[in-house]
């Protein structure tokens, strides 16, 4: 017959391996602080899953860069991709991270705010881009360009560029990913690290200035209300009318 093999950790105060199990030590006898010693045992576990979704992350941007002639089909191929990897790892640990997709304090006052306020900003970040992408590239970049020659372009960017990152960056970034760190480092590291990782797999340098304070302001948001749905339509309202933007100036050009 086969014996279990019992899992050991470190005891809080002399060191000594004890039962993962044990409230008190066998070599000091001082009692374990059981809510972190379940901690300890997860860092590992958990800190290897984040890397894997970083890799993935991190595999799929760079690929995405290194096509010549990125077009539409190549933009929807990696929609589904990224969308893919969000779920998998949002629904792997759908025991901690089901609650964030419920609404318990829904505020329809807070909702509009968001919505206002995230339109204002886009527009002004609009315009701070394009700014910057005269005076330091001395070119301008248009993400309509790539959904322009499909007869049902308009409609497919706005799914891409809008619809797509609100649901599922939010369910990656903000859900999965700051839920896991939540179970190794504290509230304040877990919004800073995931607003980095967020701002560094865009890729862009010049999005420092706006994307960095927007995803932190994203992360204080989940923590705060503890759900996603506020992130989501903030970040839906900032995408989408990016998009309206540079489909009525692409429109009015022509």
């Amino acid at each position: 017959m086969e014996t279990q093999e019992i899992q050991q950790i470190e005891c809080n105060h002399c060191n000594g391996l004890i039962s993962i199990n044990n409230k008190y030590c066998n070599i000091c006898g001082k009692e374990q602080k059981k809510d972190q010693t379940l901690i300890d045992s997860r860092k590992w576990p958990g800190l290897k899953q984040i890397g894997l979704f970083f890799a993935i992350e991190l595999t799929c941007c760079v690929a995405a860069l290194s096509i010549d002639n990125f077009d539409i089909s190549t933009a929807i191929l990696f929609d589904i991709i990224m969308a893919g990897t969000a779920v998998l790892f949002f629904s792997y640990n759908w025991r901690e991270n089901a609650h964030l997709l419920k609404w318990p304090n829904f505020s329809l006052k807070k909702t509009i705010i968001c919505i206002i306020i995230s339109i204002t900003a886009s527009i002004i970040v609009q315009f701070l881009v394009e700014h910057l992408n005269h005076s330091l590239f001395n070119t301008d970049y248009s993400y309509y360009t790539i959904y322009k020659p499909h007869k049902y372009g308009k409609y497919i960017m706005i799914i891409s560029v809008a619809l797509f990152p609100a649901l599922f960056e939010e369910l990656a970034y903000r859900g999965y990913l700051m839920q896991k760190l939540l179970t190794i480092v504290d509230k304040k590291e877990a919004i800073y690290i995931t607003s980095i990782l967020f701002f560094f797999m865009h890729l862009s340098m010049t999005s420092f200035f706006w994307m960095l304070p927007f995803s932190i302001v994203l992360a204080q948001i989940r923590i705060r209300e503890n759900t996603l749905w506020y992130g989501i339509i903030i970040h839906f309202t900032f995408n989408l009318t990016v998009c309206m933007m540079e489909i009525s100036t692409f429109d009015t050009l022509i």
